[in-house]
């Protein structure tokens, strides 16, 4: 064999090391995935939610991606432009720190394309998308403040 075929089979098998996706049907995942975005998506979401068992993906549409496992998820979005493409990272991440809040107890409002809302243990706080085609991340984009407890209903039958 050739040292260019064995290169050759070295990439279409992934280089050894990756994770199996056989199992996945990517047909049902979105137009812009394939087999070597997925395995960047498994590779990254797999850090993320520091877990080593397989992870479940499911396709939420719109090129948006949960993925799951070790009791914990994490979504993505993969942007392609003129045929670059680039993960999304879950803003849950950077989230955790600023929020000083496991990303599980995280719950996040999509503001507008590029804004998103994250709230849990009692705080909240706004991020912004920057990046270029080839990188994305995710920066605070207001203070992080208290979330206000709800105002306490007065005692049925008490008199004023």
């Amino acid at each position: 064999m050739s040292l260019t075929g064995l290169g050759v089979a070295f990439l279409v098998m992934g280089c050894g090391g990756s994770r199996s996706n056989s199992k996945v049907d990517l047909s049902g995942m979105g137009p812009s995935m394939n087999a070597k975005r997925y395995a960047n998506l498994e590779k990254l979401a797999a850090k993320d939610l520091n877990c080593t068992e397989e992870l479940t993906p499911t396709y939420l549409g719109e090129n948006q991606y949960q993925m799951s496992g070790c009791n914990a998820d994490t979504t993505y979005e993969l942007r392609c432009k003129m045929g670059q493409c680039a993960w999304v990272p879950d803003v849950k991440g950077r989230a955790a720190f600023d929020l000083d809040c496991e990303r599980a107890k995280l719950t996040t409002t999509r503001l507008d394309p590029v804004t998103v809302g994250v709230s849990g243990c009692g705080r909240r706080a706004a991020y912004r998308l920057l990046g270029t085609v080839h990188s994305f991340s995710w920066t605070l984009n207001s203070p992080v403040t208290q979330e206000e407890a709800p105002p306490a209903s007065p005692a049925t039958g008490a008199v004023p």
